[in-house]
């Protein structure tokens, strides 16, 4: 049967030929123990595990078991690596949030399933006929076919295979860390918010007047913006402290803070203890995490 690609000179001419992805999908396979990930996600980035066994970290998680056949979200503007066990693949969807109106509609609809749970990074499994769409993707990539218009399509259809088949639940559970109210101005939020110092530049570059900025904030996150920004830097000082071999002048710089001093007296109110006593209770539990993964049962 024929399963190449024919004509491949008038794809590779065509203006519509991607020869980056920004925006669609792009295939990956590894032959080996490998590691890859990013400092800072320019994208949202939905993962889906075809081969193999994978850990992941992402942000304040830290060593998660992931297998073939899971799906799981990278949001914009995380900090994620993965390491692969032996030969492995993986499908990724890279994207800035759903453009379309129906799809637009349910994700204001899932916000009831997400405001009463905190976010766990939870994969979600692929079945049929999601399994199917996948299979056929890859073969399009595999063979050469980058038309942006295809990966247009193909993301529209993936949005209408989850809305068919998948339980709002599982969508919910997939999609908790973008889905709100005002999902463009939440997208616009957590895109800039790690350029900025502060919520009053964050303001400046949403054009908004403060007022109307805090109301959509509000709907959007359900919580203040002074809530969220600290929540997001405690979530940056957790990652960073977990980090082996990380040194505690490191995430001073790297995170902005002022002073040693300054940074001290920050996680005395804000974790109870010194900025050594965190890095220790870090590294501690991600040994835990790590001691539970291989089966190593620690003395005590």
């Amino acid at each position: 049967m024929q399963n190449e690609l024919l004509y491949i000179e008038e794809h590779l001419s065509c203006q519509n030929y991607m020869t980056t992805i920004n925006t669609g999908f792009k295939y990956i396979e590894f032959s080996e123990d490998t590691e890859f990930g990013e400092n800072k996600a320019n994208k949202n980035y939905l993962l889906f595990f075809l081969k193999g066994d994978f850990t992941m970290s992402c942000n304040q998680f830290h060593n998660r078991t992931l297998q073939a056949g899971d799906m799981i979200l990278i949001p914009r503007s995380s900090h994620f690596k993965g390491t692969t066990t032996g030969k492995a693949s993986v499908l990724s969807m890279f994207f800035d949030s759903p453009e379309w109106y129906c799809d637009k509609i349910v994700f204001h609809s899932l916000l009831k399933f997400c405001s009463n749970k905190e976010y766990e990074f939870e994969p979600v499994k692929i079945r049929y006929p999601l399994t199917s769409f996948l299979e056929l993707l890859t073969c399009y990539i595999k063979n050469g076919m980058s038309c942006s218009h295809l990966h247009d399509l193909m993301q529209r259809e993936f949005f209408f295979l989850l809305r068919g088949f998948y339980k709002r639940q599982e969508i919910a559970t997939l999609f908790h860390p973008i889905i709100g109210k005002e999902m463009d101005f939440k997208d616009f939020v957590i895109h800039n918010y790690t350029k900025v110092s502060n919520i009053e530049q964050l303001i400046s570059l949403s054009n908004l007047g403060r007022s109307r900025f805090f109301t959509k904030f509000n709907e959007a996150f359900g919580m203040t913006a002074k809530q969220w920004m600290l929540k997001q830097k405690n979530q940056q000082i957790l990652a960073k402290m977990t980090e082996p071999d990380i040194y505690i002048k490191d995430v001073i710089e790297e995170l902005g803070f002022d002073s040693q001093v300054y940074f001290s007296r920050y996680c005395k109110q804000h974790f109870g203890c010194t900025p050594s006593q965190l890095k220790k209770r870090c590294q501690a539990d991600n040994e835990t995490i790590e001691n539970e993964k291989t089966g190593v049962v620690q003395n005590e």
